[in-house]
């Protein structure tokens, strides 16, 4: 390998190349000087090449440039060995550089044929020129939308710059507002850490909900008093501390207030967990909105108000007594001014009969037949005015629990037959059928033979009064179960369904009216009730309306023997009777201011064989005190000037030996419970009631003056 580069190196037997032209000056200089400038174009032209490649990387088929510039490199060479070899004849370095140009040359030319198709392809000249104008035309719009892009852009960074200082001074306030809400966050938990304090010292049940209803916070003081736990009550879970009756309501009460965002009360029953007990509960929420109005939370408690329940209930219980009570009395006085009116009515009407009769029998103007027939008048009025008293006496005894019976055994058959013969001739006028039918064997009970004759008597007396002419009155005396019946129907008026419950109340008529056709007071079927319970029984109304009659039955207890035998131990012999007189030698002042009524009493103890001093007043009675002694003191209460509480008053304020211990009767119409209290705590010993029963005098003035009596069937005599 060396040896064969040391021969291209070397001149070897070769001459220089300048012998060829035989050193001729002219001739060498003109090669030397050609080939000198043909390698320096040579090597020019592939440097230009070169450095245009180098420029424009994008040209096609680029590389062939570079091809060329090797070739032509190569050729310029071979040009600078023609210079070389004129003086150095180094051939075979020559030949090795055209070898080299000629392996250059023939691949160029290679490289080169399929380049032409290629080549041609390539745009003409017009064409670039239309490209190239296209292009500059493109490359105007270019410059033109990247002018406009630019002020776009320009305008763009002005915005962003904008934008920018705005994001800038927003970040700024932002901060300033989390700066803000971080101060208004701490405020608002101190404020609920406040709260929840609150919430858990306060006596009440305290919950709070989501916008939804649905509770989301519940004091301690719930868990305490419904026995459920916070987890439980979350939720609708509260529902189950209601009573099971207010669950539905108090629910669709609290969707109803959620669903609108009212606010909410409501008062229902919770279940108390230690007790077991339900209390009313007063359930009041409030609804926290937002600024648009809508609603963010609810607020509420719960508070006891069982108490406050219990005092509504208790007075709304009063008030309806009270209401009842206003009515009833508004009734009664209504009923009382009735019953006034027909009193006048029932009392005037007969009294009218007997004062004109009496004023015509004083001036003698009658004839025989007429004076028989006003005497009629007279004795027929005043036994009805007497039937009028005696009713009234009947109910004052009633009401004062004063109405005493003689109790013995009864027989009912005969005293139904008394009260029907006393009846037989007001019927017979009317012409009213009265039937009888009588069970055999009834037996007896134990009551007032006289007192259940007007029972008898009244519910007849009704049958005649309402049965129109022709009619029937049908009497039934029977037993049941132990019980003796006495059942009194008539064909009359009957009496209305919706007045039947108050036909045995006082002073009630069914017609009270000025245009009744039927007379008296209403008050015999009160009567007869109250005799009928005295007697341990019952009496009831019945009728199917009015026009179509009424039936009465009365039923009483039977004897269970019958061989059984009632001894009346309260009836006493009148004091009128021979052997009776319990008073004998005993000194009686009587005090009243009524002449009328201080005469009666004087008389009825005179009677009794009594010594009476009557006076009217109570400075009379002091001064007759003081100068005669006596043994009873019988006074009124209602006196002028000094009334018979301040005489009893100062009678004991006496000494015994000045007769301040003696033996005291108040007599007075004052009848309440409270009048007899009163009487005794003033001094009295007995207090008696008027109307006077002068027999209940007599015995009262005997018993208070130590008079054994003795009760018998016939007499009663001092001890």
């Amino acid at each position: 390998m060396s040896e064969l580069w040391t021969t291209f190196f070397s001149s070897g037997p070769f001459i220089p190349h300048g012998h060829c032209y035989l050193w001729k000056t002219d001739l060498v200089w003109l090669h030397i000087l050609s080939d000198a400038f043909i390698a320096l174009a040579y090597y020019s032209i592939p440097a230009t090449l070169f450095y245009f490649v180098r420029k424009r990387p994008d040209l096609p088929f680029y590389w062939i440039f570079l091809l060329f510039s090797a070739f032509i490199v190569a050729c310029g060479t071979t040009h600078i060995m023609e210079i070389w070899t004129l003086w150095y004849p180094t051939y075979w370095l020559s030949g090795l550089i055209k070898a080299v140009t000629a392996i250059i040359s023939v691949f160029t030319a290679v490289e080169l044929v399929p380049l032409v198709p290629q080549a041609l392809a390539l745009p003409s000249p017009a064409q670039l020129e239309q490209a190239n104008q296209e292009l500059q035309t493109q490359v105007a719009e270019r410059l033109r939308v990247e002018k406009e892009l630019r002020k776009y852009q320009n305008h763009l960074e002005e915005l962003v710059a904008l934008r920018t200082d705005e994001i800038t001074k927003t970040n700024e306030q932002l901060q300033l507002e989390i700066i803000e809400r971080q101060r208004i966050l701490e405020v608002l938990r101190q404020s609920e850490e406040r709260y929840r304090y609150l919430a858990e010292a306060i006596p009440h049940l305290v919950w709070t909900t989501n916008a939804n209803g649905e509770c989301d916070y519940l004091n301690q003081n719930w868990c305490e008093y419904t026995g459920l736990t916070f987890e439980q009550s979350l939720g609708n879970g509260w529902l189950a501390a209601l009573h099971p009756d207010d669950v539905a309501r108090a629910e669709q009460a609290w969707l109803s207030a959620v669903k609108s965002g009212t606010i909410y009360e409501n008062e229902y029953r919770f279940k108390r967990a230690f007790d077991g007990s339900y209390r009313w509960q007063l359930a009041r929420g409030l609804p926290l909105k937002d600024q648009q109005g809508r609603v963010v939370k609810w607020f509420g408690s719960c508070t006891d108000i069982q108490e406050q329940k219990q005092l509504q209930q208790e007075r709304a219980h009063l008030l309806e007594l009270e209401q009842a009570a206003r009515a009833k009395a508004e009734t009664a006085n209504r009923i009382k001014d009735e019953f006034l009116a027909i009193l006048s009515h029932e009392l005037r009407t007969p009294l009218n009969a007997i004062l004109g009769w009496s004023k015509f029998l004083q001036s003698n103007s009658l004839e025989p037949a007429k004076t028989s027939q006003a005497l009629a008048t007279i004795e027929r009025n005043a036994k009805l005015q007497v039937q009028l008293i005696e009713d009234l006496l009947d109910i004052s005894r009633i009401l004062q629990g004063k109405l005493t019976l003689n109790i013995t055994n009864v027989d009912l058959g005969a005293t139904v037959l008394a009260a029907l013969e006393s009846m037989q001739l007001a019927a017979q006028t009317k012409s009213i059928d009265i039937n009888t039918i009588f069970e055999s064997n009834v037996g007896q009970v134990l009551g007032d033979s006289t007192r259940l004759q007007q029972v008898v008597w009244n519910l007849l007396s009704n049958a005649v009064k309402f049965t129109p002419q022709g009619g029937k009155i049908e009497v039934r005396l029977g037993q049941a179960n132990g019980y003796a019946q006495i059942i009194v129907s008539d064909t009359g008026k009957g009496i209305n369904p919706e007045f039947l419950p108050y036909a045995f109340d006082y002073f009630r008529q069914a017609d009270s009216s000025s245009t009744r056709k039927f007379g008296g007071l209403g008050l015999g079927l009160a009567i007869v009730r109250n005799i009928v319970e005295m007697h341990g029984g019952t009496v009831t109304a019945e009728s199917p309306g009015e026009d179509k009659g009424t039936k009465f039955t009365v039923v009483l207890p039977l004897l269970q023997n019958k061989s059984q035998h009632f001894k009346n131990e309260r009836t006493y012999p009148s004091f009128l009777a021979a052997n009776s007189l319990l008073l004998t030698g005993v000194k009686v002042l009587v005090v009243d201011d009524d002449p009328d009524s201080r005469d009666f009493v004087a008389f009825v103890l005179e009677q009794d064989g009594a010594e009476v001093i009557a006076v009217s007043s109570a400075l009379e009675a002091l001064e007759a005190l003081e100068q005669v002694k006596v043994d009873v003191l019988v006074s009124d209460l209602s006196m002028p000037d000094i009334d018979g509480y301040t005489l009893m008053r100062q009678v004991r304020a006496w000494t015994p030996e000045e007769g301040g211990t003696i033996p005291a009767i108040a007599l007075t119409a004052f009848a309440r419970k409270y009048d007899q209290q009163q009487a005794l705590q003033a001094g009295f010993q007995m207090h008696l009631a008027k109307p006077l029963n002068p027999e209940e005098l007599v015995i009262a003035i005997a018993e208070l003056i130590g008079v054994m009596i003795k009760k018998s069937d016939t007499k009663c005599k001092l001890a």
